[in-house]
């Protein structure tokens, strides 16, 4: 995706960028530079509530969370940023099932092969950061501009704890991010740089009316939209991936594809379709 497109499609979707205390202006002034916004200060508040109606649904806000993206009525969804030391990802980390959780077993991670990853719609980046504290050395694709603005501001403020967490810094030295469509990044990948496995998380499709634990998925789909193009992905994904591609799916969710998988893992509500190209080996 092209800036161009990359600033047109921010300001649709969200106002402006706040920033709490002077102490965050610098911070969200690059990144309102980035996205092509308008920069704004909590103190101006009272002011911008009054036209809130000409706004959109949303505006990224700067301060103590780091950058989290807010409903403009605070009711209905609280602040959605991205988290690396989060209570939730500590817990998954210390008691998900290390190898034995669905998604790595679904990726292939054992104790002695950790595959080379390129996670095509890495979201708020929860499942590569599961898959890099495992071994896996991941790279990132985020094509929406504010989701990787959300990202971007997650991984720096991992980077800043690393010093004081080594198992944190060798997590996060597995990561990179790419700010590109993933169409775009298949048309410039050399086929000597194929990845042992390409993973693919297309966003669900969500019910009208959910639990309050799934309003930030409700608020990422507004943002993101449907992804239609994720068969057609799922297709160049195939051609490029050296053992298998990996498809997160709603177990309600039809397959990308007329092409059938030839392995599924199904948990509770979600699944995994598993393209097989080849094995992958005992080592990697």
């Amino acid at each position: 995706m092209d800036e161009l497109l990359f600033s047109r499609s921010a300001r649709e979707m969200v106002s402006y960028v706040m920033y709490e205390h002077q102490i965050f202006r610098e911070k969200a002034s690059n990144t309102a530079i980035h996205l092509k916004l308008p920069l704004v200060s909590e103190e101006s508040d009272m002011t911008i509530k009054s036209d809130a109606q000409h706004f959109s649904k949303y505006y990224l806000h700067c301060g103590t969370l780091g950058l989290s993206l807010r409903c403009h009525n605070a009711f209905k969804q609280g602040p959605i940023f991205c988290d690396f030391d989060s209570k939730k990802i500590l817990y998954r980390r210390k008691y998900g099932g290390g190898n034995g959780q669905a998604l790595a077993k679904a990726v292939g991670v054992t104790n002695e092969c950790k595959p080379k990853v390129l996670d095509l719609t890495a979201g708020l980046g929860t499942d590569s950061f599961i898959l890099a504290s495992l071994g896996c050395k991941i790279l990132m694709l985020e094509r929406n501009p504010i989701v990787y603005e959300l990202l971007c501001d997650g991984l720096a403020r991992a980077s800043e704890m690393t010093s004081d967490n080594l198992d944190l810094a060798h997590i996060i030295k597995r990561l990179k991010l790419h700010k590109i469509d993933a169409h775009d990044y298949f048309a410039k990948l050399a086929s000597e740089n194929e990845f042992d496995v390409i993973y693919l998380d297309p966003m669900f499709e969500l019910p009208t009316k959910v639990a309050k634990a799934k309003k930030e998925m409700h608020a990422l789909q507004n943002l993101v939209g449907a992804d239609s193009d994720a068969g057609k992905l799922l297709e160049k994904a195939m051609r490029h991936a050296k053992y298998r591609t990996v498809v997160k799916r709603s177990n309600k969710s039809p397959g990308l594809t007329s092409q059938k998988p030839n392995v599924v893992m199904k948990g509770k509500s979600t699944r995994y379709d598993i393209y097989i190209n080849r094995k992958l080996p005992p080592k990697c």
